[in-house]
């Protein structure tokens, strides 16, 4: 799966989340593949102008955007109803790149899911659990469920409570690793499947730029620097990407 030049599942890709700095230095975040834009964690006075943002921001980094609105009920911060999402999203549709939306959003999943067939975007469908891991036999439903929805991608963050939790989701990934999935284990035990999931077939990693947006994220910037010790494909491939806009 292609998104701009990145080609996800061959090397580790790495997200930053936005939450409220969206000003940054372009020479900061060049190692970065993507940005994810977390709306509902924007403050309120920006909403109202969201295209204008997107499109300033598309211009000035060049790259790829995913954007959320996490409902209240998934770690949303702004209480913002589905009608009022999927109006942004159709508002916006036309800038970004992945639109994330929850598998369990019900008739908002469909419509946003009409909305990228018609637009050619990427739908990813996303679970949240900051309970508990859920079993595989769960976790294999739900990922089939989400692609007969229409997602392309399949998101799960599930709470990690002991390291075989941990283990467990790793070894889903592995066995699905060619189901277009990105995998993490939230909380402080869960922080090595930010660096060992993507490189075991999780197709992206995710890591603040400004501040954290889910337990146990760590900066962007952190899990390029240990992808870089850990995967020498990924290093390659991000030398050879920098060396190329230093040249541009």
């Amino acid at each position: 799966m292609k998104i701009g030049q990145i080609e996800l599942g061959i090397t580790p890709t790495i997200v930053g989340t936005l939450a409220d700095q969206l000003d940054l230095p372009t020479e900061e975040v060049e190692s970065i593949d993507l940005f994810e834009i977390r709306i509902d964690m924007l403050p309120e006075d920006k909403l109202g102008n969201l295209k204008e943002l997107i499109k300033t921001l598309k211009v000035k980094y060049r790259k790829p955007l995913i954007v959320t609105i996490r409902s209240k009920k998934e770690g949303g911060i702004l209480e913002i109803s589905d009608d009022r999402r999927y109006s942004i999203f159709k508002d916006i549709i036309s800038e970004i790149d992945i639109v994330d939306v929850e598998l369990s959003s019900g008739d908002l999943l469909i419509k946003i899911s009409g909305l990228c067939k018609e637009n050619k975007k990427i739908l990813l469908g996303s679970y949240h659990n900051f309970s508990e891991t859920p079993s595989e036999d769960f976790l294999e439903r739900l990922t089939s469920e989400g692609k007969e929805k229409g997602a392309d991608i399949i998101k799960i963050a599930v709470q990690s409570n002991s390291k075989d939790d941990v283990s467990e989701l790793l070894s889903f990934t592995i066995k699905n690793a060619k189901s277009n999935l990105v995998t993490i284990s939230l909380g402080n035990i869960g922080l090595i499947s930010r660096i060992v999931n993507p490189l075991m077939g999780s197709l992206m990693t995710y890591g603040y730029i400004d501040k954290a947006s889910s337990p146990g994220q760590i900066s962007a910037f952190e899990l390029v620097e240990k992808l870089r010790f850990f995967d020498p494909a990924y290093n390659e491939l991000l030398i050879n990407r920098l060396q190329l806009l230093e040249s541009a």
